[in-house]
């Protein structure tokens, strides 16, 4: 898994290489486009979401935009969970689709297009079942989630669709059991484009924490 929050950034930036770059010749240092920020993201987000909230009479109002933060914050992190989830099924799609490219038997790939099949719907039911948080950011009725900072200071953070219909990672439904190499080769392209789609989306939300942790670490104080 690409984005697991209890991971370190490290394993993350060493794992966000697409497991087809070999496969459609892609240079390595092409995956690099849109690194991570350079933050403990994890560490930030838990210190966040888990401090004990202030009491002081006089930091009333700060405290109702910290709340803001801190629901921002959380459907952030929700969303980042379920996108490290979709990018582990992703993979192990990717695992299948190349086997059937060795697979000279018509049955055979036959079933390994249902198996591609059933990870490609678990997509769909990953989304479908994740926190509602994570729904308003990468779900069918997703939007913008829109973060009140105080007076008309607004920050937005943007929604991706992630489940496999077409305005989301747009994989299709191996319609012939892959039983043309054409239709396996079209399923890794599809493939392809949509680990890159998750790691954007990922890339992007840790960004959205970078600038919300910092604004809960020093811009709040009055």
């Amino acid at each position: 898994m690409a984005f697991a929050l209890q991971k370190s950034q490290s394993e993350e930036k060493s794992q966000k290489r697409s497991p087809l770059a070999g496969w459609l010749g892609k240079k390595e240092e092409a995956t690099n486009d849109d690194p991570l920020p350079e933050i403990n993201v994890v560490a930030g987000l838990n210190r966040v979401l888990n401090s004990a909230k202030l009491v002081d009479e006089k930091r009333t109002k700060t405290d109702a935009k910290e709340q803001a933060v801190r629901e921002a914050l959380g459907s952030i992190e929700a969303a980042l969970f379920a996108i490290d989830k979709i990018r582990d099924t992703l993979e192990q799609a990717c695992e299948i689709s190349l086997s059937a490219k060795s697979v000279e038997d018509v049955g055979g790939r036959a079933l390994l297009a249902e198996r591609f099949d059933e990870l490609r719907l678990l997509i769909n039911e990953t989304v479908e079942k994740s926190d509602p948080r994570a729904s308003m950011l990468i779900g069918k009725n997703h939007r913008h989630l829109d973060v009140n900072l105080g007076g008309k200071t607004r920050y937005s953070v943007a929604a991706t669709r992630m489940d496999a219909s077409e305005r989301g990672l747009s994989l299709s439904p191996p319609r012939d059991a892959f039983s043309t190499y054409e239709e396996i080769d079209q399923t890794l392209e599809q493939l392809d484009n949509a680990l890159g789609r998750a790691d954007r989306a990922a890339a992007s939300y840790c960004r959205d924490a970078q600038y919300l942790i910092a604004r809960m670490n020093g811009e709040f104080d009055e």
